[in-house]
């Protein structure tokens, strides 16, 4: 906090024992906002208010309560454990159960290194008929945020806390520990249906502005808008409805009015959208694996952000391959394919955000590794696809490849073309003509099907010219075949260089 900014937040810190923010420069209005709802960043007391969304859990037919015994602990974690569950009783989050369902409590250390109490549910959930509830894709989220240049990001203290249970269904959640047997009034973590019914009643609260100038991503909640006067007035909506609701902040991971973000993995500004640095850190910093289960969590990682990396499918394909067989054996080409991959992650492009009311172009390209797209508009990339491929498909004329990739593009962002004017790059000629060929093959009628649907040009756009599409279809693929030429071949070439009329023909 500035030295000059008004003392709300820094009295409200000292009021609710929390830990200051890190240090931002809020504006006076916003600061005048955030005075009128000093109640959304408290610590909540008591139980949450009863909704038309407290958590129940459906178990199937002739299931049988699941009795665990609690799991044995070291003697440092005792005096934690203990001092949790004793916290959580005083605020009334659980009680004392004598119900027959028991699931086994652990400590799980998160990254600040404090420990935090979970539930192995695993029994339950097994038993337990999962809802269908749908989870926003991130990709869709960060899609909406074309021309925003002011955020707000709101983290809620302990989420799913802030929900309460069923009464009837209560004692399932039971736990057992060394000590005693407890069940939670509210909402825990590890439920299998716990993740649906948090983000129905963050949209059920949202629902009129969502997509407008508010993204919910569970209990992350991100408000953009397209200008200062315009984000004051966002932000006194949200707070207002999180105080009707009576849903609590946690002031110290909240951001308000910056002109860049950190969002869900990525970092967001009036530019458009990049990777996260701290993540794109512990990619660099990866050791070389030892085991399949390290090379997994390294693909996992860097698969995150695929939609950044050119030829991201390509570069990989050595170090998939080697998990596909019970034999992990690390070679010179896992090993060009690590470091080729962490530095691709490292110099990542910061993508634009798509403006639907603008045409998109979609540029393409295929070879004999591998087919490769990019998804542009004026000119920068929205997103990159590639893809290797099988011997079947490598083994099939340039022209069928290059469809190939056409079709792959298209049926991956399906959903940004749909409505939009589109506009198809391929370095392949006779592919410009295709709505006046006649279908004879089964790639041409796959891609008939595709292109029906949508409102869409073809151009040839020279190989040279192609350059970015061209590049993910070319990586790792063979750059150099050695033939025989005559030596009056050389001759002639040379001749051209002295030659005018021949210079003025070229």
């Amino acid at each position: 906090m500035t030295a000059g900014a008004p003392g709300f937040v820094l009295n409200l810190i000292r009021d609710t024992t929390m830990k200051i923010p890190p240090k931002q420069e809020i504006p006076q209005p916003v600061e005048e906002v955030l005075q009128q709802f000093p109640i959304v960043f408290q610590e909540p007391k008591g139980l949450p208010p009863k909704r038309a969304h407290d958590h129940k859990i459906p178990l199937k037919e002739q299931s049988v309560p699941p009795n665990s015994r609690p799991y044995r602990v070291s003697h440092m974690q005792r005096n934690e454990l203990e001092r949790q569950v004793d916290a959580m009783l005083r605020y009334k989050i659980i009680r004392a159960s004598e119900s027959p369902y028991s699931s086994p409590a652990i400590l799980v250390m998160k990254k600040d290194g404090t420990w935090r109490l979970c539930i192995d549910y695993r029994k339950l959930n097994s038993t337990t008929i999962k809802n269908k509830f749908p989870i926003p894709v991130i990709e869709d989220l960060l899609d909406e945020l074309h021309g925003a240049t002011y955020f707000t990001k709101l983290d809620l203290r302990s989420g799913y806390h802030q929900v309460r249970m069923d009464k009837n269904d209560i004692p399932k959640t039971a736990f057992r520990t060394y000590f005693g047997h407890y069940e939670f009034l509210v909402m825990p973590f590890g439920l299998a249906n716990a993740p649906g019914t948090f983000q129905a009643l963050m949209n059920s609260i949202f629902g009129p502005y969502l997509r407008k100038f508010v993204l919910v991503f569970f209990d992350d909640i991100l408000i953009f808008s397209k200008s200062l006067s315009e984000h004051i007035a966002h932000l006194q909506i949200v707070l207002q409805l999180l105080q009707e609701h009576q849903l609590f902040a946690k002031l110290s991971k909240c951001v308000f009015a910056v002109q860049q973000v950190e969002y869900l993995g990525h970092v967001i500004n009036g530019e458009g959208v990049s990777t996260d640095p701290g993540k794109v850190s512990t990619v660099a910093e990866w050791p070389v694996p030892t085991t399949p289960t390290q090379l997994r969590g390294f693909l996992g990682l860097c698969g995150y952000y695929k939609r950044f990396v050119k030829n991201f499918r390509i570069i990989a394909r050595p170090l998939h391959d080697i998990l596909k067989t019970d034999n992990f054996q690390w070679t010179t080409a896992q090993t060009q394919a690590f470091q080729a991959l962490k530095q691709a992650m490292i110099t990542a492009p910061v993508l634009a955000l798509p403006n639907f009311s603008e045409p998109f172009v979609l540029e393409t390209d295929a070879s004999g590794a591998g087919i490769g797209a990019v998804m542009m508009q004026s000119g920068r990339p929205l997103a990159y696809y590639s893809s290797s491929l099988c011997p079947r498909n490598a083994a099939l004329s340039t022209y069928e490849k290059e469809a190939l990739a056409i079709i792959a593009a298209l049926k991956r962002w399906r959903h940004y073309f749909l409505g939009n004017d589109l506009i198809i790059r391929t370095d392949h000629q006779s592919l410009q003509f295709m709505t006046d060929q006649k279908i004879s093959t089964s790639i041409q009628h796959k891609l008939m099907l595709k292109l029906l649907e949508l409102n869409f040009t073809l151009q040839y756009k020279k190989g040279k010219e192609n350059i970015a599409a061209d590049a993910l279809s070319r990586k790792h693929s063979v750059m150099a075949i050695s033939l025989a030429t005559p030596q009056w071949i050389s001759v002639v070439e040379s001749s051209y260089c002295n030659d005018a009329a021949c210079k003025s023909l070229l």
